[in-house]
């Protein structure tokens, strides 16, 4: 007699093909986020490449005698840089300006020249990070549709900066020999990125920054999350999701010298231990100082601590003589 083959058990079959979909869908997200350990610093310089278009979106004038622009540049690469330039209207022929450049906050980058005021005989340039979409989201489905996005902007800042450099170095009213970079609160990680990647910047700036961006993050979050114990596993997995390994401050100020940086902490900061602000200077292999000024964390609504910042960058833009770094009173 022949036997019949056994019939596989339906249900069997089903929860066998279940296990194997679970486990896809186990893995494949914890592959994702292990992607994010994996630091992505030759990016960086492979984005930047060559400007192949260039418009100046708009001219205005701002405070008296002076004029702000919007310049959008498109790379080679595909990158796009969006920033604002403000420089005194009237200059000599043969003029050049010291040129601060600014990465402050989001949505308030380009904007950012028009808390500027009168700077004096120099030239301020404003970027903006190329982020188009929504800052609050109405609930998980929306930020994650637009995660992607949030990410590559953020990967795509400092190289922005870089490109944003190379037309504004070209601009016969810019002096090549100082130009220097001002990260501003959440600015400062970029700031340190680019600032190590690019020597035309003769100085690095941080104001209100801090070395710990896990740390910020869970600061950040406290109003939103008040218990500590939900808090610092969310801000892991948004330092995590940030490219956090990418971003590592404290590593990019390190390679920053031989040329100075110059870190300004807020005494009564509400977000940024003082700790966390001296590691900042710490991490520095080259000159560095550290500045300390009263009242709170910079924001916009604080006109007068962004005049004060701003004041003691400006005080060194234009400084002569034999030492090009000199000490200010503080």
């Amino acid at each position: 007699m022949s036997s019949r083959p056994q019939r596989r058990s339906p249900t069997r079959h089903i929860l066998r093909v279940a296990g194997w979909v679970g486990i896809v869908a186990a893995v494949v997200p914890f592959a994702w986020l292990l992607d994010h350990l994996r630091p992505r610093h030759d990016r960086f310089l492979e984005r930047v490449g060559t400007i192949s278009s260039e418009r100046i979106v708009s001219t205005r004038p701002t405070a008296p005698g002076y004029t702000a622009k919007q310049v959008y540049l498109v790379s080679s690469s595909g990158l796009e840089a969006r920033f604002a330039v403000l420089r005194p209207n009237h200059l000599r022929e043969d003029e050049r300006l010291p040129l601060m450049v600014l990465l402050a906050g989001h949505r308030t980058g380009r904007d950012a020249v028009d808390v500027v005021g009168t700077p004096g005989p120099i030239a301020v340039a404003a970027l903006d990070y190329p982020y188009d979409g929504p800052e609050r989201f109405s609930g998980a489905r929306e930020a994650l549709a637009h995660l992607p996005a949030m990410q590559r902007a953020l990967l795509d800042t400092p190289p922005a900066t870089l490109l944003a450099l190379e037309w504004l170095a070209a601009q016969p009213w810019v002096d090549p020999e100082r130009i220097e970079l001002v990260g501003v609160s959440l600015g400062t990680p970029f700031a340190a990125v680019a600032g190590a990647l690019e020597p035309r910047f003769r100085r690095v700036w941080f104001l209100h920054g801090g070395a710990d961006n896990r740390a910020w993050l869970d600061a950040s979050l406290a109003e939103d999350i008040p218990s500590s114990f939900l808090r610092r596993p969310a801000a892991a997995l948004l330092h995590l999701l940030a490219h956090g390994a990418t971003f590592d401050t404290e590593r990019w100020v390190a390679r920053i010298a031989p040329r100075p940086i110059v870190v300004v902490g807020a005494r009564q900061d509400e977000g940024l231990t003082r700790e966390n602000v001296q590691r900042l200077h710490d991490a520095a292999t080259g000159p560095r100082e550290l500045v300390w000024t009263d009242g709170g964390h910079v924001q916009p609504n604080r006109p007068a601590i962004v005049r004060e910042l701003l004041d003691i960058v400006t005080a060194r833009l234009d400084a002569a003589g034999s030492d090009p770094y000199p000490k200010i009173g503080y």
